[in-house]
């Protein structure tokens, strides 16, 4: 299968927030995906959950052999290796992998909807993929330009860093 450049969202708000970025990115490297580059993180507000801890936030950018769906049940297994329990949607996590973008690919499929559905909705997504990919180019705009037009709502740009 030809390589395909993709986007990653990284999320933790539960345990050792950092620690388990890290170890998700680790997770994610084999022979079919490597890693190109990593924005800064951030640290933002837990949306819509009360009393839980702030999330640490981070994009990716992949060049994978996988196709989309293998993509995501990669997603979905190192999501399950670092404790994620799916229940409800506005939920705490451990960690928390979303494909933002595959390829030039606009995919709508049962178990996947790619680019991500509320991606100009979320400073938390928009923002890290500005720091790193601000040309790129989704749903007819550039991510500088939705960057832009998205206000930052309680985003802080933290010191942490992943290692690739």
């Amino acid at each position: 299968m030809p390589v395909t450049r993709a986007y990653v969202a990284l999320g933790s708000n539960q345990g050792e927030r950092l620690r388990l970025m890290q170890l998700a990115l680790d997770f994610l490297s084999s022979h079919e995906l490597s890693i190109v580059q990593v924005s800064p993180i951030y640290e933002n507000r837990a949306l819509g959950m009360a009393e839980a801890e702030d999330f640490l936030n981070a994009i990716a950018e992949v060049n994978t052999s996988l196709s989309p769906i293998n993509l995501l049940d990669r997603c979905l297994l190192v999501e399950s290796e670092f404790g994620r329990v799916r229940g409800k949607e506005w939920a705490p996590r451990t960690i928390d992998l979303d494909i933002i973008t595959y390829g030039h690919e606009v995919i709508q499929h049962p178990r996947l909807c790619i680019p991500h559905p509320r991606l100009t909705e979320r400073d938390f997504v928009v923002h890290p993929l500005n720091a790193i990919a601000p040309d790129l180019v989704i749903c007819g705009q550039r991510v500088s330009d939705i960057a832009q037009s998205l206000p930052i709502d309680e985003l802080t740009l933290t010191d942490y860093c992943l290692h690739f």
